[in-house]
């Protein structure tokens, strides 16, 4: 007799093995799946910014630019004639060196990334009246 209740008690021991390993099975299954859905969700998407300055005959259209940190500005020229792109002051251009882009031709691009929060200023060095700004928040 103590034969069935020992077999009766292995049988109910390996039922309730059974059901509670399943159970965490599909718990885990259910926590991995949700974990990578958050994951995918909490990725931000890099994305590209960038904004464009017309050098004209008469200068900088937009003059003042406003723009966050990491855009490119890319300045096109239209006008007619060479132009450069450079830091102010003039003519020394001294401060800030990556904005020193200096000649490019008419119907081309130059760019510039702009990293840091600031004020820059800056020139047509072949026509220092025409004076642009880039503000970086």
């Amino acid at each position: 007799m103590n034969n069935k209740y020992l077999l009766g008690g292995l049988a109910l021991l390996i039922i309730i093995i059974i059901v509670v390993g399943g159970f965490l099975f599909l718990k885990n299954k259910t926590n991995y799946s949700e974990t990578s859905q958050q994951t995918t969700v909490s990725q931000p998407i890099k994305q590209i910014k960038e904004v464009t300055v017309t050098v004209t005959n008469s200068g900088f259209d937009p003059a003042i630019v406003n723009i966050k940190a990491g855009t490119t500005v890319v300045w096109t020229n239209k006008s007619g004639q060479s132009a450069t792109v450079n830091s102010d002051v003039y003519p020394n251009n001294l401060l800030w060196s990556f904005l020193n882009l200096g000649k490019f031709d008419n119907n081309s691009n130059i760019s510039a990334v702009f990293e840091k929060i600031g004020k820059y200023t800056y020139h047509n060095q072949l026509n220092p009246n025409q004076k642009g700004t880039i503000v970086v928040q």
